[in-house]
């Protein structure tokens, strides 16, 4: 399939497989891992991302594509009062939850959701973050399971729904965030942006273990 990255993304999908159920360590924490949920020490981008976005502290943050639970868990401990965590599988969903109650993180609620789909019409964050897939993929890709929703975006489709629908989730003086490598379509991801009237600002960028060859860029979109 001629897609940067694809080859690389379907073999930390089938490492995350080999991985299985399981425990890992990230950020001090130890953490379980269910089955056909991403396995964050394959990449950077978790312990990236979890550690430079700006907590509010004593309010709301909602991140999408929760995976294990990572950021979420840390969002929680680092200060935020309430924390929602929306992810596409069932499975991922059930592992967050699952970390929380590990570290104790009460503040934190997880759910089923693409992108915003099911959340509450009257819910607002002051904080929003999606660290999304990296890989733009054909519109009429077909994903054969969860687990590749965790490295492609068909047609960026997921792109689309975040940057459509953030301005109805995020409260007065809310922030946005999208996490996207430098494998990613930047400018792809720039133009839905600004179709809907955001404007993309880096506001982090660094490499490391165990995909130093990526670059992790964490952008802030803030209103044209």
């Amino acid at each position: 399939m001629p897609v940067d990255g694809y080859d690389e993304s379907m073999a930390l999908v089938a490492e995350t497989r080999r991985h299985g159920a399981g425990e890992f360590q990230l950020l001090g924490r130890t953490w379980e891992l269910l089955p056909e949920v991403w396995l964050p020490t394959l990449s950077y981008s978790t312990e990236f991302y979890t550690t430079h976005l700006p907590y509010p502290q004593g309010g709301s943050l909602l991140e999408v594509g929760c995976g294990a639970g990572v950021t979420a868990v840390h969002a929680a401990l680092s200060g935020c009062a309430k924390v929602t965590a929306t992810d596409i599988t069932s499975q991922s969903v059930d592992n967050t939850a699952r970390n929380a109650r590990r570290h104790g993180a009460s503040g934190v609620t997880a759910m089923v959701s693409d992108v915003f789909a099911e959340l509450d019409g009257d819910d607002r964050f002051d904080c929003v973050f999606w660290n999304m897939p990296y890989v733009a993929i054909s519109p009429d890709y077909r994903y054969p399971d969860g687990l590749t929703r965790a490295v492609f975006d068909a047609g960026m489709a997921g792109c689309h729904a975040y940057v459509a629908g953030a301005a109805r989730v995020l409260a007065p003086g809310g922030r946005l965030f999208l996490g996207l490598g430098d494998i990613g379509d930047r400018a792809a991801m720039e133009r839905a942006a600004a179709e809907h009237g955001w404007q993309v600002q880096l506001v982090a960028a660094s490499r490391g273990e165990p995909d130093a060859h990526v670059e992790h860029r964490l952008f802030e979109l803030v209103r044209a």
